[in-house]
């Protein structure tokens, strides 16, 4: 973090939609994400107002980890790429196509530039309506 003159600063952490629901065969991964956004809301609240510190929950992103997952699921659910893409990652989206990388970075910027001086420990959920859509 940049010092600044004001000693007021903020951080920003990649959660994930996994930080709100679980999914089956990611424990470790989901306790991570739901630890990382209690871990981001005490930095809040111990900064006091002069330290902000958010999180930004997105569901897949297009990243060559995701896109590499896809052939591996196929085999594992006996299913196509196509399928695991549909059914499987986005699914539960009412978006269904995966996030860019550029759109993830889009929702840093406003976390840390002036539009985003309130959000002190809070989330910004960006996940398609994969946690809304039961």
């Amino acid at each position: 973090m940049k010092a600044s003159k004001d000693g007021s600063g903020a951080i920003g952490n990649m959660s994930s939609v996994h930080g709100h629901m679980v999914t089956k065969n990611k424990p470790v991964y989901n306790i991570s994400k739901f630890g990382l956004r209690g871990l981001t809301q005490s930095i809040a609240a111990e900064g006091e107002g002069k330290i902000r510190s958010f999180t930004v929950s997105t569901g897949f992103v297009r990243t060559p980890l995701a896109l590499n997952q896809i052939p591996d699921q196929a085999k594992q659910r006996g299913i196509s790429p196509e399928e695991v893409v549909k059914n499987v990652m986005m699914g539960r989206s009412q978006v269904k196509a995966m996030m860019t990388p550029i759109e993830v970075g889009n929702l840093f910027i406003i976390g840390f530039s002036r539009l985003g001086k309130y959000l002190i420990g809070g989330d910004l959920l960006f996940d398609g309506g994969m946690v809304k859509t039961y």
